[in-house]
């Protein structure tokens, strides 16, 4: 009898675990995200009015103002003491008004050579041209650690020479690090791709360059990269003979001394965006949040075409306003979340992840309270590796610092929505770097444990043609779910997850 007892005591407790796995409110919630909604607030978010939604202009406002409008509309409200925006200043600048002169010859920007940082004061710099061959400290060839460069310009050869005796590879960022350390006011490299770079991707070297106020580093030294064709004829007014010099590399008493000029004063336009802030807070744990971010800015117009942004990321955007609103349903019927729930839509993320860095420097939360990230961008679309499948996601980094997060988001996929998860990004050697090309990343340098959602790349990305009739709303709606699912369990499990101890 007494072992009867007890199987059955261990049936019953086998099933209050199992039921406790299982969460009506949690599908009961996440079915509230409909398809017809996803495409009515597409049809709006990603349509011509918006403009492309361009960080820091018109359409991106107009983009803001309506996800407040319907944040404020399901009766969310911002953060306590915070406005619905997080507000940040940027620097905008066009390469442009950049004027190179080495000896007697003139050099054309995005011509003859390219310059970083993209964000450069107004200044103007004249000195002498050291030239260290390959600029690599233990070759024989090339030792310039006792040059004196300071306050001067270094021109450093691309590659090795080819009788070099050096093993491996010294990249050129740590030879343009050591002529920086060494006090070089300015550093030229020789870039053999360069030529071809310039003109294969002319539409994005021209384009205005955007980065974070807070960021612009007047004294940062200026890196310019210069075409063969430029290299040689540097060499060839110092006196040196440019084939010996790839062969034999460079020693410091070779040459002549060149002079320099540069002249700055790039058209330069300070603006203001926004990441916007829906805030749930927690019942019973509200000091501790999970972050959802999607970037509603995309790339903006040019003339009379404009680029829509349909998927990328209009489908993450809808997608944060409709898990929104079922968490604001929860809260309504007294069932809301034990943990915070801050939806963040983020912008800046085109112009190289900039919302979301903002956010990371400035949380609103800290970051130690911060459970995990989930990051949607572009999920309402297929790739073509996927081309006869419309039940799959990619996953990225769900696995990379908590392994309990990567556990929860696949069981919340098995008992909910079964949706085919690929991790084909997720691996440490993938060349594409998805890992850190969207805004999870900025969560996750700062050991917050993220998920980023991705359908993959399709044939419309950063297109004119990427447009709200080709989203697949159905299959949208199903990843939302499960993004919302996987929120809905973080924040009312028991315990928070916990980052692996490696």
């Amino acid at each position: 009898m007494k072992n009867i007892i007890l199987t059955i005591g261990a049936i019953v407790i086998g099933l209050t675990c199992i039921a406790q796995e299982y969460d009506e409110n949690a599908e009961k919630y996440s079915k509230t995200i409909t398809a017809g909604e996803l495409k009515e607030h597409l049809y709006i978010i990603a349509s011509d009015k918006f403009e492309g939604r361009e960080t820091g202009k018109k359409g991106q406002k107009m983009a803001m103002d309506y996800l407040i409008q319907n944040f404020k509309s399901f009766g969310i409200n911002p953060p306590e003491n915070q406005e619905f925006t997080q507000t940040f200043n940027l620097v905008e600048q066009t390469t442009k008004n950049v004027n190179l002169t080495i000896g007697d010859k003139e050099y054309a920007v995005l011509k003859d050579f390219s310059i970083s940082p993209s964000i450069i004061v107004k200044q103007n710099l004249e000195n002498e041209i050291v030239l260290v061959g390959y600029g690599i400290e233990e070759d024989d060839y090339n030792n310039y650690a006792e040059l004196d460069v300071k306050g001067k310009a270094v021109f450093i050869m691309d590659g090795m020479p080819k009788k070099s005796k050096i093993s491996g590879e010294w990249s050129m960022k740590k030879r343009i690090e050591l002529a920086k350390k060494k006090g070089a006011s300015l550093v030229m490299y020789h870039s053999s791709k360069l030529k071809d770079n310039l003109i294969k991707y002319e539409h994005y070297y021209s384009k205005p360059k955007l980065v974070l106020k807070e960021d612009v580093d007047e004294n940062e030294t200026i890196a310019l990269a210069t075409t063969t064709a430029v290299a040689e004829e540097i060499t060839t007014q110092a006196g040196m003979k440019w084939k010996k010099l790839v062969k034999k590399g460079m020693k410091e008493e070779n040459g002549q001394t060149l002079k320099f000029t540069l002249n700055i004063d790039k058209p330069t336009e300070y603006l203001t965006s926004e990441n916007v802030l829906a805030f749930i807070p927690g019942t019973e744990k509200p000091e501790e949040c999970i972050i959802l971010t999607a970037h509603y800015d995309h790339i903006g117009k040019e003339g009379d075409v404009v680029f829509n942004g349909a998927d990328d990321d209009g489908t993450g955007t809808v997608t944060m306003l409709e898990i929104a609103q079922a968490f604001q349903q929860a809260v309504v019927d007294s069932t809301g979340p034990k943990r915070s729930i801050l939806i963040m839509p983020v912008s800046g993320e085109e112009k190289g992840l900039l919302g979301s860095r903002y956010y990371s420097n400035h949380p609103i939360f800290p970051l130690e309270n911060t459970v995990a990230n989930l990051n949607v961008d572009m999920i309402g679309r297929y790739d073509e590796s996927h081309s006869e499948e419309d039940n799959y996601i990619y996953l990225i980094g769900s696995d990379k610092l908590s392994s309990e997060l990567h556990d929860v988001s696949e069981k919340v996929n098995e008992l909910y929505t079964k949706i085919d998860l690929d991790y084909t990004f997720n691996d440490e050697n993938d060349s594409n770097r998805f890992y850190y090309r969207s805004d999870h990343y900025n969560f996750a340098k700062n050991n917050v444990p993220v998920i980023f959602y991705f359908s993959g790349v399709h044939e419309d990305y950063h297109k004119e043609t990427d447009t709200v009739e080709k989203i697949d709303y159905d299959k949208t709606a199903r990843v939302a779910r499960l993004v919302f699912l996987t929120a809905w369990e973080l924040a009312n499990r028991e315990d928070r997850i916990k980052l692996d101890e490696n």
